[in-house]
C-alpha cells in the first residue's frame, strides 16, 4: 500500500509503545504533525517541552527514531499484508472521528469497507447459554443476508457466534482486537480469522502489529466496536459483564443499544433485563433491528423463510408449535396445552420467534408459520 510522507510519519509516531491517543494527538498539537515531531527528536526543530510524556516514554520515543525501526515497521505491515489506515485517509471511517480519543491509526487485514452506512455490533457474554449462542448466530445471519456489517471483538462465546452467523449470511463482518491484527487471540480462533478476511470482512486493530493482548486493551478497544456501528445488540452478561462496557460506551458515543429479554432468573439475562429497563429496545428477531433502521421490511404473516418453514423441531418445540399450527393461543393456553413450566415455555417461545417458526400475533396471541 502507498503512503503519503506525512502518513508515514503519523504511522511511525502512533506506532511507538506508549504514545496512546491522548500523548498522540497531544504531540501533534504541540508540533503540528508527525515529521515536526521526527525533526524535533533529532535536532533539527528546536522542541516544545516533552518532558511530560515521562522518561520511559520519551526514551522509547527516542529510540524509536531510527530508519531501521520505520523500515521494520512498514515491512512487516507489507509482508503481513496489513493496512495502516490513519485520520488523514479517506479510508479512516467517518463514525469513529466523533467519539472520544479516537485511534491514531487503525491496522486492517482484509478489503472491508469500513465507512459501510449498514455497520452494526453484536456482543455478550464469553460464557454463554446455547440460547445465547444461537441468538447470536441467528440474528447476525438475518442481519448480514440484509446488507448489514456484523462488528463484534471475536472473543470467545456470543462475539464468535455473532461472525459465524454473519459468515453463514455471506455477508462481511469485523472483528475489532484487543492485540495486533497479525495474532490471533484466542488462539482457536485462527480458521474464523481467516474465514472473516477470506468472506470479504476486516480484522482491525489500533495497536501496532505483533501486539499481545494484554487485559489492558480490552476495554479500550470497545470504544471501536460501539463507534463503528450505528447500534449495539447486547445478548448474553451477567451483572459485571465485560459487554456492558461496549454497551456503557455506546451511550456515551450517542448509539442505539438494544437487547435480547432472558429470564429473570438467569444470571446471564441481568444485564440485557436491566437495560432494557434502563430504555434499551428489546430485540425478538433481527427484523426488530432492520426495521428500526429502515434497512430492511419483515415478511408478512404466513410468508416465513421456506428453510423456517420446513425446519425440523425438536420435541419440546413441537409440543409449542403444534396446537399453534391449529389456531392462535395466548401464553398461559400454552402453559396448559404443553405442561410446561412459564419459564421453559417463555425461553422456547423466544427462540421460535428467532428463528421464524412462530409469531406474536396482536393481542398477546402466538401462532405458528406453518
Amino acid at each position: 500500500m502507498d503512503y503519503t510522507a506525512m502518513e508515514q510519519y503519523w504511522v511511525w509516531l502512533s506506532s511507538v509503545e506508549g504514545i496512546g491517543p491522548k500523548r498522540f494527538y497531544r504531540l501533534i498539537s504541540l508540533y503540528e504533525d508527525a515529521r515536526n515531531v521526527w525533526d524535533a527528536l533529532g535536532g533539527l526543530l528546536t522542541p516544545p517541552d516533552m518532558q511530560s510524556l515521562g522518561p520511559a516514554t520519551l526514551n522509547r520515543l527516542r529510540a524509536a527514531r531510527s530508519e531501521e525501526y520505520f523500515y521494520r515497521l512498514f515491512d512487516r505491515l507489507e509482508q503481513g499484508g496489513i493496512r495502516a489506515v490513519t485520520r488523514l485517509s479517506d479510508a479512516y471511517p467517518a463514525a469513529l472521528t466523533s467519539i472520544y480519543d479516537p485511534p491514531p491509526t487503525l491496522y486492517v487485514r482484509g478489503d472491508c469497507d469500513l465507512n459501510g452506512a449498514r455497520m452494526f455490533a453484536v456482543v455478550g457474554s464469553r460464557r454463554c447459554t446455547r440460547d445465547g449462542q444461537r441468538a447470536a448466530h441467528d440474528i447476525s445471519k438475518g442481519l448480514a443476508e440484509n446488507g448489514v456489517t456484523v462488528v463484534s471483538g471475536m472473543a470467545r462465546g456470543i462475539d464468535s457466534c455473532a461472525h459465524r452467523g454473519a459468515l453463514s449470511g455471506h455477508g462481511p463482518t469485523v472483528a475489532v482486537l484487543g492485540c495486533g491484527v497479525d495474532v490471533v487471540y484466542p488462539p482457536e480462533n485462527g480458521p474464523l480469522m481467516q474465514e472473516i478476511i477470506d468472506g470479504g470482512g476486516a480484522v482491525v486493530s489500533e495497536l501496532v502489529p505483533g501486539a499481545k493482548p494484554n487485559p489492558g486493551n480490552f476495554p479500550a478497544r470497545n470504544r471501536i466496536i460501539s463507534g463503528l456501528s450505528s447500534g449495539t445488540l447486547l445478548v448474553e452478561g451477567a451483572k459485571a459483564s465485560g459487554a456492558m462496557i461496549t454497551v456503557n460506551l455506546a451511550l456515551e458515543q450517542g448509539r442505539d443499544v438494544f437487547a435480547i429479554p432472558g429470564g429473570i432468573y438467569s444470571p446471564l439475562s441481568v444485564a440485557p433485563n436491566r437495560v432494557i429497563v434502563d430504555g434499551a429496545i428489546p430485540v425478538l428477531s433481527p427484523w426488530d433491528i432492520l426495521e428500526y433502521y429502515r434497512w430492511a421490511q419483515r415478511p408478512s404473516a404466513g410468508q416465513a423463510p421456506e428453510a423456517a418453514r420446513r425446519e425440523p423441531l425438536e420435541p419440546d418445540d413441537e409440543a409449542i408449535v403444534a396446537p399453534l399450527r391449529i389456531e392462535a393461543l395466548s401464553f398461559e393456553e400454552l402453559v396448559a396445552a404443553t405442561g410446561f413450566s412459564a419459564a421453559k415455555l417463555n425461553s422456547h417461545l423466544t427462540m421460535l420467534e428467532l428463528r421464524g417458526i412462530i409469531e406474536k400475533a396482536p393481542g398477546g396471541m402466538y401462532r405458528a408459520y406453518h
